[in-house]
C-alpha cells in the first residue's frame, strides 16, 4: 500500500515537474520568437541583427509597419532583383520594398497604404513603382490580403500570433537562417527577396521556358479590358492625389520580345498598348509623378540573353534601370508619351515581322535555337 503511495506520488512529482519544464521551453521558446523576430512582425532588427528578408509574404508586411524608412519600392517578381541602396544613392532615400509575387494593382496598393499610414508622422519622400502591365489589367476589385497569405501576420488580433510565437519552422528554421545570414555570411541588406543568383540567364533558358500559343487570336476590344484597367488606374492615381509631397517614379519594365510575341497570338496587345498608354496620360497630370518607359528599347528586349523567362530580366538590368533614371532617359512626358507608345507598337509588329521568325516558324520553334 505504501508503495503504490510512493509510485503514485512519484508519478504526480513527474507531471508536475514535466509540466513545469514544458511550459519553460514554451514561455523560452516564445521569448525567442519576440526577441529575434525574424518575420518582424512586432519590430525592426535589433542590435547587431541584419533585416535578412527572404519572403516577401511573411516579412512584407512586417518591413512596412516596423522598418526605418522614407521611401517604398512597390511591384511584382520583376522588382524583387533591385537593391534598395541603389535608389537610396541614385535618390538620396532609405528604401524597403513592398512586394508581392504576380502582383495585382489592389495588392501593391495596399502596401502603399500601409506605408503611408507606418508613416504618418512623416511621410514619405519617395515611391518607386514597378508597373506591370499584367497588373493594370487584373481584377481591379478583389480582396486583399486574402487567404493565401499568412493573416496572422496581417490581421490586428494578438490571439491569432500563437501561429507566429509558438511555430517550429519559426523555431527551429527561420531564427537560426537568420543568425546564420547575420554573422556567418556577409548577406546584403539592400538585396532584400532577391533570387538572381539561384537562376541563369541566356537565350536557351529563355526559350526553355515558353510555350508558344499556337494560334493568333483576334484582338480583344476595348470592352474587353477598358473597364479593369480604368479602374485600376484610378486607384493608382488617388493615392498619387492623396500625397503632393511624395514623389511617385512609375517604371515600366522591359519584357522580352517573347512576351509582346504571346501578347500578340493570345489578342492581348491592343490591350496593353491602352494601359500603358492610360496609364501615362493620367498620371502625368500630376507634378509629382514620374514615369520611366524602358518597353520600346529595342536592343534590350530582343536580345534573350539578359533573360530566364518572358519576362524576367537579370539583376544587371535593374541596375541598369536605376542608373537611368538617375540621368533622366527614358522618362516619358506630356510631349512625347504617344510617341514612346507608338514606337512599341511598331516594335511589336517589327517582332512579329522579323526578330521571331529566328527562333519560330510556322508556330514551331526551329530546330537547333533552343
Amino acid at each position: 500500500m505504501e508503495g503504490e503511495k510512493e509510485l503514485l506520488q512519484k508519478q504526480k512529482r513527474f507531471i508536475r515537474n514535466f509540466a513545469i519544464q514544458s511550459a519553460m521551453l514554451l514561455i523560452l521558446a516564445g521569448v525567442a520568437v519576440i526577441v529575434f523576430d525574424p518575420f518582424f512582425h512586432y519590430h525592426k532588427p535589433v542590435g547587431s541583427l541584419k533585416a535578412v528578408v527572404t519572403k516577401a509574404e511573411y516579412q512584407c508586411i512586417g518591413t512596412v509597419r516596423n522598418f526605418d524608412y522614407d521611401s517604398i519600392l512597390l511591384g511584382s517578381s520583376v522588382a524583387e532583383n533591385y537593391n534598395n541602396r541603389w535608389f537610396d544613392e541614385a535618390f538620396g532615400t532609405t528604401t524597403i520594398k513592398g512586394i508581392k509575387s504576380s502582383a495585382a494593382t489592389v495588392d501593391l496598393i495596399w502596401y502603399l497604404k500601409e506605408a503611408f499610414e507606418a508613416k504618418k508622422d512623416t511621410g514619405l519622400k519617395e515611391v518607386y513603382y514597378s508597373m506591370d502591365l499584367f497588373a493594370l489589367s487584373a481584377d481591379a476589385e478583389k480582396v486583399f490580403p486574402d487567404d493565401s497569405l499568412p493573416l496572422y501576420l496581417y490581421n490586428d488580433n494578438p490571439a491569432d500570433d500563437v501561429n507566429y510565437i509558438w511555430n517550429k519552422d519559426v523555431i527551429c528554421e527561420h531564427i537560426p537562417y537568420l543568425l546564420a545570414m547575420t554573422y556567418l555570411d556577409d548577406y546584403d541588406e539592400g538585396t532584400s527577396y532577391n533570387w538572381a543568383q539561384y537562376k541563369v540567364f541566356s537565350k536557351e533558358e529563355t526559350l526553355s521556358h515558353y510555350s508558344r500559343p499556337e494560334k493568333a487570336v483576334p484582338m480583344l476590344t476595348e470592352e474587353d479590358y477598358k473597364r479593369n484597367i480604368d479602374k485600376n488606374i484610378s486607384l493608382i492615381e488617388e493615392v498619387v492625389k492623396a500625397h503632393p509631397e511624395t514623389t511617385f517614379r512609375f517604371i515600366y519594365p522591359p519584357y522580352s520580345m517573347l512576351w509582346w510575341d504571346a501578347a500578340y497570338r493570345n489578342g492581348e496587345t491592343e490591350q496593353n498598348l491602352y494601359a500603358a498608354g492610360q496609364a501615362a496620360e493620367r498620371l502625368l497630370a500630376y507634378e509629382n509623378a514620374e514615369l520611366y518607359y524602358f518597353q520600346n528599347d529595342e536592343e534590350l528586349i530582343t536580345d534573350l540573353d539578359h533573360y530566364m523567362d518572358t519576362v524576367h530580366f537579370s539583376d544587371e538590368i535593374n541596375h541598369v534601370i536605376v542608373e537611368r533614371m538617375k540621368e533622366g532617359k527614358y522618362k516619358l512626358t506630356k510631349d512625347n508619351y504617344k510617341q514612346e507608345l507608338e514606337k512599341m507598337k511598331k516594335l511589336s509588329e517589327k517582332i512579329e515581322r522579323e526578330y521571331i521568325k529566328e527562333y519560330f516558324e510556322d508556330g514551331r520553334m526551329q530546330k537547333g535555337k533552343k
